[in-house]
């Protein structure tokens, strides 16, 4: 009995944890919201000269992720089938890493990502991480 309660106490404990985004790190592609994981606006993107026919096939999903961008999509992060949001869409790392395979550090709320950083897997250097916020002191 006594087991049970002190259990009990401890999942009680934890589980404001275990509600609030605590960060995480997943490894998936940068895309846009247009094509999701497929790039299926590949050959539109080359038939209008966006995309070079002769290009690899990271170069094409980089490309591809960078037109439908500007053509008004956002970016979005693609990983094990699913594709989640990114919440703040002026991270300096989406642009650089569009289309890649990447480890994305943030906060996930519902489908929604808020990243902090990104990185290339097997890569520690150059990390695009979120600028700290200077604290002002009165």
């Amino acid at each position: 009995m006594k087991r049970t309660v002190k259990l009990a106490a401890l999942l009680l404990a934890l589980l404001p944890f275990s509600l609030t985004g605590a960060t995480k790190t997943w490894t998936g592609r940068i895309s846009d919201s247009m094509c999701g994981a497929t790039h299926k606006m590949v050959k539109e993107h080359q038939q209008k000269g966006e995309i070079s026919k002769t290009a690899s096939k990271a170069e094409r999903d980089r490309e591809c992720t960078l037109e439908c961008v500007k053509a008004g999509g956002k970016y979005v992060f693609a990983s094990r089938g699913k594709v989640y949001e990114i919440a703040n869409q002026d991270f300096a790392g989406l642009q650089q890493h569009a289309g890649h395979t990447v480890k994305l550090t943030g906060e996930m709320d519902g489908k929604t990502i808020k990243v902090s950083e990104i990185t290339m897997p097997g890569k520690s250097e150059g990390a695009q991480k979120e600028p700290k916020k200077e604290e002002k002191k009165y």
